[in-house]
C-alpha cells in the first residue's frame, strides 16, 4: 500500500515538473531547432538569443524594479487592511460587525463591471499613470479578508480577555497576542496577495500609458505581441525572430523571483488556509 502511495506521488511529482524542465531547455534553445525538430530534451543548438530580446536596452530590468516595488508595498499594505477588517468582524462585541461582513461579501458575489471600475479608479481615484494603479486596486480580496475573521474566531478568546482585565488595549492585544499567533494565516495571505500583485498584467492595460511604469509581465506580454507581429510581416522574413524560444523564455523570467519566496511560506500555507477556511 505505501508503495503505491509513494509511486503515485511521485509520478504526480515527474508530471508537474518535467514540463517545468521542457521549458527552461528550450528557452536555451535556437529558434531554427525549435521550429525543424519541435520541443526537445536534448536540443541541437543552444541559443540565447531568446533572452538577448527579453534583456535587451534594459527595459525589462526597469520593468522588474516596478513590479518588485508594487508586490512588496502591495502586499504589506493588503496585509494590513485585510488583518484588520478580519480581525474586525471577528469580534463579538463589535457593534453592525455583521452588516460590515455582509457588505464585504457582496463583492465576492456581483460585480459592477469594467466600466464602473474604470471611471472609478479614473474619474474618483485618479490612479492613471501612477504606482498606485497597481496597489489600490488589488488591496483588499474578500475572500482573504473571511480566512483571516475565521482563523481570528479560531484562537480562544481568553488570551484576548485576560489581557484585557489586566489593563491591555485593543491595539495591544491585537499587536502582540493575536498577531504573533497568526503567523500560518498571515503567510497564506500574503503569499495570495504577493501572487495577485506579481501576475496583474491587466491593470496596466487600463490605467497605465507611461512605459516607464510597465510591469514586467505587461511588458513581456508587449514584446510577446511585437515579435509575433513581426514573425507574421512578410517584410521582415528575414530576420531571425526567436519567436517559439521567446515564450518560454518570457515564461521563466515572469514567475522566476516570485517562485522562491513559496518555499518560505510553503509550511504555513496547508495550516493557514486549513484553519481559515474550516473554523467559523
Amino acid at each position: 500500500m505505501d508503495f503505491l502511495i509513494y509511486g503515485s506521488l511521485i509520478l504526480f511529482s515527474l508530471l508537474t515538473i518535467v514540463p517545468f524542465v521542457l521549458a527552461v531547455v528550450v528557452s536555451f534553445s535556437s529558434e531554427q531547432s525549435v521550429v525543424m525538430n519541435g520541443y526537445q530534451f536534448f536540443p541541437d543548438a543552444f541559443s540565447l538569443s531568446a533572452y538577448k530580446v527579453i534583456f535587451m536596452d534594459g527595459i525589462v530590468l526597469k520593468a522588474y524594479s516596478i513590479t518588485i516595488f508594487v508586490t512588496v508595498v502591495g502586499t504589506i499594505f493588503s496585509l494590513v487592511i485585510s488583518t484588520l477588517l478580519g480581525y474586525s468582524i471577528s469580534i463579538p462585541k463589535v457593534r453592525y460587525r455583521n452588516v460590515i461582513a455582509l457588505i464585504i461579501f457582496i463583492p465576492m458575489i456581483f460585480g459592477a463591471g469594467l466600466v464602473p471600475w474604470y471611471l472609478n479608479m479614473t474619474k474618483v481615484l485618479d490612479l492613471r499613470n501612477s504606482l498606485l494603479a497597481y496597489i489600490i486596486p488589488l488591496a483588499i480580496s474578500p475572500f482573504n479578508i473571511f480566512l483571516l475573521r475565521n482563523y481570528y474566531k479560531s484562537i480562544p478568546t481568553a488570551l484576548s480577555e485576560s489581557a484585557e482585565i489586566d489593563g491591555a488595549g485593543p491595539w495591544y492585544v491585537f499587536l502582540k497576542i493575536i498577531t504573533p499567533l497568526s503567523g500560518p494565516i498571515l503567510a497564506t495571505i500574503g503569499l495570495f496577495a504577493s501572487l495577485a500583485y506579481w501576475n496583474d498584467y491587466t491593470t496596466p492595460l487600463w490605467l497605465i500609458d507611461d512605459h516607464s511604469l510597465f510591469s514586467v509581465q505587461f511588458l513581456l506580454y508587449r514584446i510577446s505581441s511585437m515579435i509575433q507581429y513581426m514573425s507574421m510581416n512578410t517584410n521582415m522574413a528575414t530576420v531571425e525572430l526567436p519567436s517559439e524560444t521567446l515564450v518560454f523564455a518570457m515564461f521563466l523570467v515572469a514567475i522566476g523571483p516570485i517562485i522562491l519566496v513559496y518555499p518560505y511560506v510553503q509550511k504555513y500555507f496547508v495550516k493557514g488556509i486549513m484553519i481559515g477556511s474550516v473554523k467559523g
